[in-house]
């Protein structure tokens, strides 16, 4: 094994590990049979959501948060859908096959209602990332 073949081992590894690395076929590739591209995806999203960051997919038009100890987050994006007329459940992300665990919180955002919602959460300390091509 040459430093070349070194140097290939190593970035790969370090884009399997990447945190931020979006899911590609590859992770699609080795999810169980029957699992689908919007559940790896939807696991990918809220596995690496914090309390200063969320994210919101358009093709599906989710927005995916992880809310504070004391609702605060929840109480935000729940007042301004109310604001708006548009009152939505929050509901949990679940990741894993049973539906017992769950991390963060999804809901629906349409999109003529996304810029009033990302501008609440952008006042509140909270930074909103697209996820464009998921």
């Amino acid at each position: 094994m040459g430093a070349q073949d070194s140097e290939v081992s190593m970035s790969q590894e370090r884009r399997v590990y990447s945190k931020f690395r979006s899911p590609d076929l590859a992770d699609i590739a080795n999810m169980r049979p029957g699992v689908s591209k919007d559940r790896i995806i939807e696991a990918w999203v809220a596995t690496r959501l914090s309390i200063h960051q969320a994210f919101f997919r358009p093709s599906n038009q989710l927005l995916y948060f992880c809310d504070t100890a004391e609702g605060g987050t929840s109480d935000i994006v729940a007042k301004t859908l109310l604001s708006l007329k548009s009152p939505r459940r929050l509901e949990p992300v679940r990741i894993d096959a049973l539906g017992a665990l769950f991390v963060g919180i999804k809901v629906r955002v349409e999109p003529d209602e996304f810029p009033v919602v990302n501008a609440a959460l952008r006042l509140s300390g909270i930074s909103v990332d697209r996820l464009e091509d998921l």
